[in-house]
């Protein structure tokens, strides 16, 4: 752990061409690099070179890949330039499709024909409700025409004056039988289309009565469905021939390096790689490239002049969930604190303090455990359901009943001025802390002098201000600070208009903290809130006539409190830290971190039978 952010480290990585997308994937994986545009040269490797082969692929993408998903992608291990390795690719499915474009056609017109035949089952067998003779139906014609409308649900279709029509609402969606004049039925096309709806012939098989025709569609749906499944094995079959697998997952990789990487600066028959590394010694950089064996070499020389690296916060696993408090403003430059490891502890205990309740608070330690595993910031609500247990116990408070243990501190509703008071204490501390860290930034920085002059009477005159409030008369030591930071502040500017400006910031920085201090005094206040809410959720659960009764409204009083409140003292816990703490020391001027996002090894499909 570290007080302040460190620098990431410049890396130059030189390797042969052919390597150059296997060796920037390697570096993708390890999560430590940042990838720099910097000078340019002669010659490039990447995006200008590929352009037009990706987009060859992706046009195969938009054309199959529907089919390809299926599937599982893996890149090959065959060393070969990214030129040569797109145009392999680019080979394999060239090749593929032209057996698999007869397979593809045959299956998109069973798949077609089946969703038509999911249409029409339900609407016949409302004609057979309504005792409508189907042969005639099928025989409409040459004047007269039959057709289903498959319209959005709760669409409305005005059908023309000599015209007929039965509708059936479905899940996909509602479908109008239409029975009319030929012209005026041609002239809903427009209509249809504009509501996004599909206008479908009757099936030129399909003849008999209403149960005849049914069983027809039945027969004809059974022997599409084993019919589609044996197109999609034929697929899969092909897709195992041309070993597509390995085109894919290359063209998915080469993809990626065209538009992660851009392009690489290269001469001759090398490429090379430069950047920002987040491992300070650079063993796991090159530890990854010697394991992936790419012919690749890393050294760490001075950055080109001009550029500024980006900072990295070093924090052990605890305090890292915290970071996302100094990510909200930003990131501390190379002369800022970091300040993740106070907040780390600050913010619980907040939080904890507002929502003191064991059971509630284990409550929320159970739901950050669950929800980490898909939300690692939820170890913030696992910190603070440990806080508010605790602060539970100190109140003596257990799913907002207050009789099942003895407090170890005591009832926040019996000893409200304690309660408010201890909060603007921690706000003396915390604020004092915050300037005293300013202080150490003035140091890294080269100016801890004007830190004197300026803000070091300012602390001593805000202490003398608390001091003087808690003994109701003012202290000497209040003039010592208002006197040594005004004329600190005259010195640095002795003009006229610099002792108008010294006065005034004083005076507005003086008020600031004062009102800073006692914005803590709401962190007292949501503690006999929520005290006070548990007491009101205990009276009306002791007013129900049974013990169910009883129960029942505990447990939908704790879920509204948990629920709500949950939500507020977050909120008000944030506020405190950023804009009442953070404002003592924190500019965020550092650049941040941003590690080169790394393609996929592998892409596991989904088979046919799996899907359906």
């Amino acid at each position: 752990m570290s007080l302040r952010p460190v620098s990431a480290r410049w890396f130059e990585v030189i390797m042969p061409r052919m390597d150059s997308a296997r060796t920037a994937a390697t570096l993708a994986r390890t999560g430590l690099v940042q990838l720099e545009e910097t000078l340019e040269h002669a010659e490039a490797v990447g995006l200008d070179n590929l352009a037009e082969g990706i987009a060859e692929y992706r046009d195969y993408v938009r054309a199959y890949g529907t089919y390809w998903e299926r599937c599982t992608l893996r890149p090959s291990q065959r060393w070969a330039p990214p030129q040569a390795l797109l145009a392999q690719a680019l080979d394999r499915i060239v090749a593929w499709r032209k057996v698999a474009d007869v397979v593809i056609e045959q299956l998109q017109s069973l798949e077609s024909e089946a969703a038509e035949l999911s249409f029409w089952l339900p609407v016949l067998g409302c004609t057979e409700r309504n005792r409508l003779d189907l042969a005639l139906l099928a025989a409409t014609g040459p004047v007269l025409e039959t057709r289903l409308a498959v319209l959005p649900l709760d669409t409305e279709l005005e059908l023309p004056r000599l015209s007929f029509g039965l509708s059936v609402d479905q899940p996909s969606g509602r479908c109008v039988l239409i029975v009319g004049a030929r012209s005026e039925i041609r002239a809903l096309h427009h209509e249809i289309r504009l509501v996004k709806g599909r206008l479908l012939e009757w099936p030129s098989w399909l003849r008999g009565d209403a149960p005849e025709t049914q069983q027809r569609l039945s027969e004809r749906q059974a022997r599409i469905g084993p019919e589609i499944k044996r197109l999609y094995r034929e697929l899969d079959t092909l897709y195992e021939r041309f070993v597509l697998a390995e085109a894919l997952g290359d063209l998915v990789g080469l993809e990626w390096f065209a538009t992660r990487i851009g392009s690489l600066p290269a001469s001759g028959q090398l490429a090379w790689i430069r950047g920002w590394s987040r491992d300070p010694s650079g063993r796991r950089l090159t530890a990854a490239l010697e394991a992936s064996d790419t012919r690749a070499l890393v050294h760490y020389p001075n950055p080109p002049p001009g550029l500024r690296p980006p900072q990295v916060l070093r924090n052990p696993r605890w305090v890292k969930p915290f970071e996302i408090f100094v990510r909200g403003l930003g990131t501390p430059g190379h002369d800022e604190v970091d300040p993740s490891p106070w907040v780390a502890i600050v913010a619980p205990l907040l939080f904890g303090y507002m929502f003191g309740d064991v059971g509630q608070g284990l409550v929320l330690f159970a739901a950050g455990l669950w929800l980490k595993r898909r939300w690692p910031q939820a170890s913030l609500l696992q910190a603070g359901g440990l806080s508010a247990m605790l602060f539970g116990l100190l109140f003596g408070s257990v799913f907002s009943l207050e009789g099942l243990i003895s407090p170890v501190w005591l009832h926040p509703l019996e000893a409200p001025l304690t309660v408010l008071a201890v909060p603007l204490a921690v706000a003396v501390v915390l604020l004092t802390l915050g300037q005293l860290l300013n202080a150490l930034e003035s140091t890294w920085r080269g100016q801890l002098w004007e830190w004197w002059l300026r803000d070091a009477g300012l602390l001593v005159l805000y202490l003398g201000m608390v001091w003087s409030l808690l003994t109701q008369r003012v202290q000497p030591i209040t003039w010592i600070g208002l006197i040594g930071s005004l004329g600190g502040r005259i010195w640095l500017n002795p003009s006229l208009l610099g002792i108008a400006g010294a006065i005034g910031s004083l005076l507005e920085e003086g008020l600031r903290l004062l009102i800073n201090t006692l914005s803590f005094a709401r962190v007292g206040a949501f503690a006999l809130a929520h005290a006070g809410l548990s007491s009101a959720i205990v009276t009306l659960a002791a007013g129900a006539d049974s013990g169910w009764g009883f129960g029942l409204a505990m447990l939908l009083g704790n879920l509204v409190i948990i629920s709500l409140e949950a939500l507020v003292v977050s909120v008000q816990t944030t506020r405190l830290v950023l804009f009442e703490f953070f404002v003592r020391f924190l500019r965020a001027e550092g650049r941040p971190f941003h590690p080169l996002h790394p393609p996929p090894d592998v892409i596991e499909g989904e088979s046919y039978e799996s899907k359906n």
